[in-house]
């Protein structure tokens, strides 16, 4: 490859990877609806072009950014998953380490709930906040596939992942609401029991299966 295409490749993710950054803390502090392209700009030292060369609208920039925040996470569930191989309580690792980035960054997790929100008025926003939620389900019927074996069913899978996706989605904002009031292990507990049921119960692998019915 010739240097200038490489040198400009580069220089083109630096731009992204900064307007980025500055999105977060934009977006932050301002709020998705408040925010404006001309202030990501200024704080990433760039352009108002330099955004919709990269990112086209606020709201392609804001699912680039929540994508970002995804991939990162799911990357280290994974990982977590993984390190935990042999351990039966794997879930709960994962569940505590999601808890722990909801208390110290909870940035992500506000920035999901103004899309979900704007996604309510705006039929296009909800369909791409459906195309971000989707690799959580995937990840977590991964995650049951290799538990359950034999038992897992395409309906199995699916129920325990959006089982799954919306126990950590609402318990983390109920933990952002209630800080003190809603004790961190609740999530892993809760992934625990559930997992623990559909692996051991049939009339329980059945109840989530008869919901697709």
């Amino acid at each position: 490859m010739p240097r200038g295409t490489f040198d400009r490749s580069a220089r083109r993710a630096r731009t992204r990877e900064r307007l980025l950054e500055a999105a977060a803390r934009v977006y932050a502090e301002r709020g998705v609806e408040r925010a404006t392209l001309d202030e990501v700009a200024e704080h990433a030292g760039y352009t108002k072009g330099a955004v919709y060369d990269h990112f086209g609208s606020k709201d392609s920039l804001l699912f680039a950014l929540l994508d970002e925040f995804l991939a990162a996470e799911i990357a280290e569930q994974v990982s977590i998953f993984e390190a935990n191989r042999d351990e039966p309580r794997r879930q709960q690792a994962g569940a505590d380490r999601w808890v722990a980035h909801v208390e110290q960054d909870p940035a992500a997790l506000r920035l999901f709930v103004e899309a979900w929100t704007m996604g309510q008025r705006d039929p296009g926003v909800r369909s791409r906040v459906l195309e971000g939620i989707e690799p959580m389900r995937a990840m977590f019927r991964a995650f049951g596939r290799e538990r359950l074996g034999e038992h897992a069913s395409p309906e199995l899978l699916d129920g325990a992942a959006i089982a799954m996706v919306g126990l950590g989605l609402g318990f983390a904002l109920l933990k952002l609401t209630d800080p003190e009031g809603v004790p961190a292990g609740v999530l892993g507990a809760a992934y625990m029991v559930l997992a623990e049921a559909l692996e051991r119960d049939p009339d329980a692998r059945a109840l989530i299966e008869a919901a697709f019915a």
